[in-house]
């Protein structure tokens, strides 16, 4: 499997949901936003790299509770297999470019902070959406105000990102079993990505027209306001784990900042 299939089956697995047990599977979508808020905050805002691996750290045993090892360190691969080679000429760079070790240390030191920042917003958006059903995101978009029909699009746009992965993996295997060769020349690239992008377009369509069709048969739209089979109840444990979030980040941009 060449890199390009490996980043796009990583890709399509990032929004699925595959998890129906486990402590943040059983959670309410409101907790697993706050979750996910605070995380994104400590990110942006916390610049002890410390906090951020033990931040990190949390997350890791929390999404161990309810998501398998391997898709975690699937996460992990593919961001290393991302960043690596950035990292790495950035590093040589700094080698070189700089004549003191403290400047090789200070800029060492902040791509340890840019790398964990990274990994903790991706973990945090990883476990909201692999640990929530999707109707739960829409019907928790329709909470917040939000017309409920933008909320399923919004959900069913996320889920077409991981079929459209798949689907263009498949186009590119099939074309490349007929002998379809990419190659090295930027204007041949294109031509022959043509190949690839046009199949991949028709198969778009034709699943944007049997959607479509599906919703209008459904009578999706008809009213502006709708009522709901079954609705997450908000437990007492989400009140407490979404309390112990906001409490600990409150305390540690305290003595981050």
């Amino acid at each position: 499997m060449s890199l390009t299939n490996i980043y796009l089956k990583i890709f399509s697995q990032i929004f699925v949901y595959h998890s129906e047990e486990g402590f943040l599977a059983k959670l309410h979508p409101s907790s697993k936003t706050v979750l996910l808020f605070v995380c994104t905050v400590l990110a942006i805002l916390c610049t002890r790299v410390e906090v951020l691996l033990l931040t990190l750290a949390t997350l890791i045993i929390l999404a161990s509770t309810s998501i398998n090892l391997k898709r975690i360190s699937s996460i992990f691969i593919s961001l290393a297999m991302f960043i690596a080679p950035m990292v790495f000429f950035m590093i040589i760079y700094i080698a070189i470019s700089c004549r003191s070790l403290y400047r090789l240390a200070e800029t060492t030191l902040s791509i340890t902070i840019a790398m964990s920042r990274l990994a903790v917003i991706s973990i945090a958006f990883y476990i909201f959406f692999a640990t929530t059903k999707p109707q739960s995101i829409a019907r928790a978009l329709n909470k917040l105000g939000i017309p409920y029909k933008y909320g399923y699009g919004f959900v069913i746009s996320l889920r077409l990102l991981s079929i459209l992965s798949n689907d263009l993996i498949e186009i590119m295997s099939i074309q490349k079993l007929r002998g379809l060769n990419i190659g090295n020349n930027f204007l041949n690239k294109i031509k022959n990505y043509l190949a690839v992008f046009i199949p991949l377009a028709i198969s778009t369509l034709n699943r944007v027209d049997e959607i479509t069709v599906s919703l209008e048969v459904k009578g999706f739209g008809l009213k502006d306001k709708r009522s709901y089979l079954y609705v997450e109840p908000f437990r007492f444990t989400d009140t407490i784990f979404s309390s112990l979030c906001i409490a600990l980040a409150i305390a540690t941009l305290y003595f981050c900042i």
